[in-house]
């Protein structure tokens, strides 16, 4: 098979010695390793914030390419990683939703990428959290019965089960394989305190520091999994495509004490923070506290604290694994994909959570690293979308371009960093009133029924301007409206 000159420039050149020249090998199909994290806002300090602590990552991009300018679909799990691995716009109303993985026990589901790879040759592995399940399994309706529970993750996680012979994605995975450890269950494990206990939803805490080490919650475990099957699979013939989905960020914000101490409390800006709007939502109404404590200084930079820490956990972990890459020399022929599933406000809009349309629930971390790619540590800072991920890794493999998708290849980014062939993202969410979309562009930021915002001068998108720009708010409307006129019928 031919590979693009720009992916494998590194990985089919072989240096005999110092000083002699390099000859040519025959080329192979690169590996890839697809890391997915829950929650992860562009909080990173090679994203420009300076107060975090994400070293591992941060190194990521610098032997990579990071794109600044990265949106996801959709502003919560289950959609947006269904738009991911279809590679499709929301067009059903399940789409817009935790549940749309339910279209592949249907039969009405596009194949997904690790399917492409899967039936391309490549032995296909999923760890944790990739669609939208914690273990790529869906519910065990038999086992929940038995046990007489109510069928949702908010009751009971510790008894939700999952069957191990019902993947929420047909024929993408050879292997999937989660560790749960002390938790019981991968719904239990998501939702980890220590000591093997798991959120009582409405009265656990948001945050815990247990002076524990990182095998005290589940992505510790996950990493050190993760570190011994990619040994396992270098040893394999057929080239492999490996997806590690992290739990943290994600509510609770819990992490060792180590990571908590990273950061100091009291030094952490809150001048990001609105007042609240939202009475509810993810993080007010499933932990044991109040909206009303939203209105304290300090429960506030108690909460940005716990992300913070999960955010540096999540980087020691995803480090682990970019080191046991490099060790088992993988990493000379592997693509890392590193995404973060949506983003999460942390009091922008008066916001404590995701669910809408601004910047902050649908701008995530993208880092993409290829094998002797130019000009590597240059960020990428032209809009790209989730769907957009598909296609590419279609091309970068040289796999055949399924005709379903909505999204288009952004290689040419990898090559030059100032590239940008696509220019726009389109977020979708479905409130009480329905579906809505919104628009982003160079500058600004569209939402149907909402507004216009200037994120030049607005980078918090506190004031709509859609009064003083009408003309603007016209053309936006037209081009989103031709945006979604071109999505694909199923």
């Amino acid at each position: 098979m031919a590979y693009p000159a720009r992916v494998l420039l590194a990985s089919v050149m072989i240096a005999l010695s110092a000083g002699v020249r390099a000859e040519a090998e025959e080329a192979k199909p690169p590996n890839v390793l697809f890391i997915a994290v829950d929650d992860l806002r562009p909080e990173l300090k090679s994203f420009g914030q300076e107060h975090m602590v994400t070293p591992h990552m941060d190194a990521l991009a610098q032997r990579g390419r990071a794109f600044s300018r990265h949106y996801v679909e959709a502003p919560t799990c289950g959609a947006a990683r269904y738009a991911l691995l279809t590679g499709q716009y929301p067009k059903r109303n399940i789409t817009y939703s935790n549940a749309a993985f339910r279209l592949y026990q249907d039969g009405v589901a596009p194949p997904s990428f690790p399917q492409i790879f899967r039936e391309n040759g490549y032995h296909t592995v999923q760890m944790g959290k990739v669609s939208h399940s914690p273990d790529g399994l869906r519910d065990d309706q038999d086992r929940i019965a038995e046990v007489g529970i109510d069928n949702t993750y908010n009751n009971a996680p510790h008894k939700h089960f999952t069957n191990p012979e019902d993947p929420e994605l047909p024929g993408a995975w050879d292997v999937l394989i989660t560790p749960v450890g002390k938790w019981q269950t991968a719904w239990g494990a998501f939702f980890a305190y220590d000591r093997g206990e798991t959120r009582r939803r409405g009265h656990s805490p948001p945050v815990e520091a247990a002076d524990v080490d990182d095998t005290g919650y589940p992505d510790g475990l996950m990493a050190d999994r993760a570190r011994q099957l990619l040994g396992e699979l270098g040893e394999r013939d057929e080239p492999f495509f490996f997806a590690v989905g992290f739990y943290k960020p994600h509510l609770p914000f819990n992490a060792p004490q180590k990571y908590w101490d990273l950061y100091e409390r009291d030094a952490i800006d809150i001048s990001h923070v609105d007042p609240l709007q939202r009475r509810g939502g993810e993080m007010i109404n499933s932990y044991g506290h109040s909206a009303e404590d939203f209105d304290d200084e300090a429960h506030v930079r108690k909460i940005l604290h716990g992300y913070y820490a999960a955010t540096s956990y999540v980087d020691a972990q995803i480090g682990k694994v970019l080191d046991a890459l490099d060790e088992t020399g993988l990493a000379e022929n592997t693509i890392v994909v590193l995404w973060g599933d949506h983003g999460f406000h942390l009091g922008e809009n008066g916001i404590w959570g995701k669910h809408s349309l601004h910047e902050q629930s649908l701008r995530s971390p993208l880092i993409v690293r290829v094998p002797g790619m130019p000009r590597p540590g240059e960020m990428a800072d032209g809009i790209v979308a989730s769907v957009d991920i598909y296609p590419t890794l279609m091309e970068l493999a040289n796999l055949p371009m399924p005709e379903h998708l909505d999204g288009q290849s952004f290689a040419a980014m990898l090559e030059d960093p100032k590239a940008d062939p696509i220019g726009f993202a389109v977020g979708f969410n479905f409130p009480r009133g329905g579906p809505t979309q919104a628009l982003r562009v160079d500058g600004w930021r569209y939402i149907q029924g909402d507004g216009l915002y200037d994120r030049k001068n607005d980078p918090n998108e506190r004031e709509n301007v859609a009064e003083a720009h009408p003309e603007l708010v016209e053309r936006m409307q037209a081009q989103l409206q031709e945006i979604l006129d071109r999505r694909k019928a199923r």
